[in-house]
């Protein structure tokens, strides 16, 4: 009996289905997967870096803008102020313009007294010449008051013509003068400061003979006499 037990359970044994083992393979990492991670890591950093960057920029850029619209309000309040000056001072000029003879009025003013007073005289007088001296008088105190704000009669007779001082309005054939030379005054001109207010109005001479001749012919005359 013992053995058909024994026989029995071995027989159990053998029918019991055997379990296999798995062995669990060592498990190695793949150096693409660990650099594809670290990749991803520096490219997840670099993105970080970037967007700090850019806002940096953003930061700069705005500031600039500030500083821009600073400019441009500066300037724009420059312009203005520089356009309302302008036109204070135009308004100015035209005011200085409108009173700039008020002393040459003031000083001429006692030159038409006497004139008037001359006139009076001349009226209830029968000396002529006392009244021409009277105006004559009057004349010099009157290119007294001229000079005295820069204005100065132009030179003229016994001057040679210079069309930048002179109108010739006349020419007369004269030996005895050099060419173009004045030779009478037809109305005087005036200079204000350096500048010509009104030309003179002259006669020129004009010659039919060369000097030469004349000087030949001035000789010759001399020694016959």
């Amino acid at each position: 009996m013992s053995e058909v037990k024994n026989d029995q359970k071995t027989k159990d044994t053998n029918d019991e289905p055997v379990k296999e083992e798995k062995k669990q393979e060592p498990k190695v990492q793949d150096e693409s997967e660990g650099k594809g991670e670290a990749g991803i890591k520096d490219a997840e950093s670099g993105i970080d870096e970037e967007v700090v960057l850019k806002k940096s920029e953003v930061d700069e850029l705005r500031k600039k803008a500030e500083e821009s619209d600073s400019f441009l309000d500066k300037l724009l309040r420059t312009r203005a102020e520089l356009l309302n000056y302008q036109k204070r001072m135009r308004k100015e000029h035209e005011s200085t313009a409108q009173y700039a003879i008020q002393d040459l009025i003031l000083d001429l003013l006692p030159e038409f007294d006497n004139f008037e007073r001359a006139a009076k005289l001349a009226e209830n007088s029968k000396d002529i010449n006392k009244f021409v001296e009277g105006v004559k008088l009057i004349e010099d105190q009157l290119f007294k008051v001229l000079e005295k704000h820069g204005v100065k009669a132009i030179e003229t007779v016994g001057k040679p013509f210079d069309p930048n001082l002179h109108e010739a309005v006349a020419w007369e054939e004269d030996n005895e003068h050099s060419h173009h030379t004045v030779i009478e005054e037809l109305q005087r001109g005036f200079l204000l400061k350096e500048r010509v207010v009104r030309p003179s109005k002259v006669k020129v001479s004009k010659r039919t003979i060369n000097e030469k001749e004349s000087d030949v012919t001035k000789d010759d005359s001399s020694a016959s006499e």
